[in-house]
């Protein structure tokens, strides 16, 4: 391919897309974790490279965006999850600021898209697909408030991945999808709302997204040498038929090493699935495990994990002793759940010589726009002043806790801080050098990937700094981020920017803005279109 010249690339737009990030432990700092986002290099992939300089920055890879660089750009993307959105409104102040059209997408502006138009130029609710079109107004001068597009629909353009070669991110794994969505309604997830559905990429997409990867990995990078692939599907083993080509393509292919993908727990039942997985160069399935506690799946509608018929523990087991390593979830509801039944759960996964160690721990989040969050903010059981900032997974969102407030807040200031309070260091290599036997394989790469999935609680907690913390939403403590503004920043401005948006007002009930959205069903939310949003954070 002959390179621009000079002249033309000096004549392009500057685009910058940023992937925003607010640290569970409320810290400034980066990390590489493995699992980077690929919205913003779909985003970026689908804004034309003839007529833009497109720039990618993940504040999880690359740190914090300093606000002293967010001048000479003429559009920015900001996207995230739902307790980033405070960062993205904090961007969009010094990006604006600076004469840069500001476009917001991601959860709240897919739940939440009128409110979202106080903070940003343009908002954009559901999928990526909405980019091209926003583009072609940005060039036109013709940009309108909110574009559309359903989260499930997949247009066909070209994912580049050279983006991230250029953009300084080269995490160890190759990140790719072949299918957004899930079918399954579990009532403290967002995708049934925000997507509904599950779509699949055709096989030729898929493939040419795969080439595209693995020829943009650095020279001399473990990627290039050694490439090992991580489906991020929401669901990968929605469609089974797509599964299983998918599945097929990746084992027959000469350069893929090995490949991992999130699926639903109820797959790892199939033992003949499971082999033929196994045979196809599978070394790591994400389970949607979430809790080993039927009650609680019960609540919250997953019913997907509910046959009884099957035991996961013998289920995992079996995928192990194949040489599929098994990574999961572990959720805690401190509503029905005392510190000291946590605490047992936790230690029965670490005594347990079958099950591997979660790889996340979370309390359950009242996510907004969720059937969950409508039934508790309706029941009452919402914590009053409620940011979105506080769901995260580490903080109480909830009034009524099954005990005492400061027991559930140690357990959860141990649990997450300093794990080996309680399950031992020694317990878990144990454990882990037991499933590395199990496995039967004399692959070094294949006995990382199952230690770092057991110890990955640990390293994360290592790394945080210890900061004091209530875990209680209102009162918890905020990122120095919130406190990063102009000396000559207005009264004005800094409510509508820098403030945290909350969602619930002292009582546990609404605030003005969210009263708009609540739907009268809570199984059937509607977006109203709202022609005034009063009050930008309250």
């Amino acid at each position: 391919m002959t390179a621009p010249s000079r002249d033309r690339v000096s004549s392009r737009r500057k685009a910058l897309v940023v992937c925003t990030h607010l640290r569970p432990s409320r810290d400034k700092r980066r990390s590489n974790y493995y699992m980077q986002p690929i919205t913003g290099l779909h985003i970026g992939s689908l804004i034309d490279p003839g007529r833009f300089d497109v720039r990618l920055h993940h504040e999880d890879w690359h740190g914090p965006f300093e606000p002293r660089d967010c001048g000479g750009y003429d559009i920015v993307f900001l996207t995230g999850l739902q307790p980033d959105f405070d960062r993205m409104r904090q961007l969009a102040y010094f990006f604006r600021s600076a004469g840069a059209i500001v476009v917001g997408g991601g959860s709240i502006c897919s739940n939440f898209p009128e409110f979202a138009t106080r903070f940003f130029d343009v908002v954009c609710a559901g999928g990526v697909d909405t980019v091209p079109e926003v583009v072609e107004g940005f060039l036109r001068g013709s940009l309108k408030p909110i574009y559309r597009s359903a989260a499930a629909k997949i247009s066909s353009y070209r994912v580049d991945y050279g983006l991230f070669l250029r953009s300084g991110i080269s995490p160890m794994l190759h990140l790719i999808e072949s299918s957004r969505g899930c079918s399954f309604k579990c009532s403290f997830c967002v995708m049934p709302n925000e997507v509904g559905a599950h779509a699949t990429y055709s096989l030729d997409h898929f493939a040419d997204a795969l080439e595209s990867t693995l020829a943009a990995s650095a020279r001399w990078s473990f990627r290039r040498w050694y490439p090992l692939v991580m489906l991020l599907d929401n669901n990968f083993s929605d469609d089974a038929a797509h599964m299983l080509r998918v599945a097929k393509l990746l084992g027959s292919h000469p350069k893929v090493r090995g490949w991992a993908a999130l699926v639903t727990q109820n797959i790892l039942h199939d033992r003949e699935l499971i082999v033929h997985l196994a045979r196809s160069n599978c070394i790591l399935l994400f389970a949607g495990v979430e809790s080993l506690d039927r009650e609680m799946l019960a609540r919250y509608n997953k019913k997907q994990n509910l046959g009884r018929r099957y035991n996961v523990i013998e289920d995992i087991a079996f995928a192990e002793s194949q040489g599929i390593a098994i990574c999961y979830g572990y959720m805690f509801d401190q509503r029905h759940q005392t510190a000291a039944e946590m605490e047992r759960q936790i230690d029965a996964l670490a005594r347990n010589p079958l099950m591997p160690m979660p790889v996340y721990l979370s309390l359950v989040a009242p996510l907004a726009g969720t059937a969950s969050f409508w039934d508790d903010l309706r029941m009452g059981h919402l914590a009053p002043n409620l940011r979105l900032r506080d769901l995260d997974g580490e903080t109480i969102g909830h009034k009524q806790l099954a005990d005492d407030r400061d027991a559930v807040v140690d357990f959860i200031e141990r649990m997450f801080r300093r794990p080996w309070t309680v399950v031992s260091r020694m317990r878990i290599l144990v454990k882990t050098l037991r499933r590395i036997v199990r496995a039967g394989s004399f692959n070094p790469v294949r006995w990382y990937v199952i230690a770092s999935a057991n110890f990955h609680c640990f390293i994360w907690s290592s790394a945080t700094p210890t900061r004091p913390r209530t875990y209680l939403a209102g009162t918890d403590m905020l990122d120095p981020q919130y406190f990063e503004r102009p000396d000559d920043l207005t009264e004005e401005d800094r409510v509508r920017y820098f403030d945290p948006v909350v969602l619930t007002d002292a009582q546990g009930g609404p605030v003005e803005w969210l009263k708009p959205y609540v739907p009268t069903n809570v199984r059937h939310t509607v977006h109203p279109i709202v022609a005034d949003v009063e009050g930008a954070t309250r």
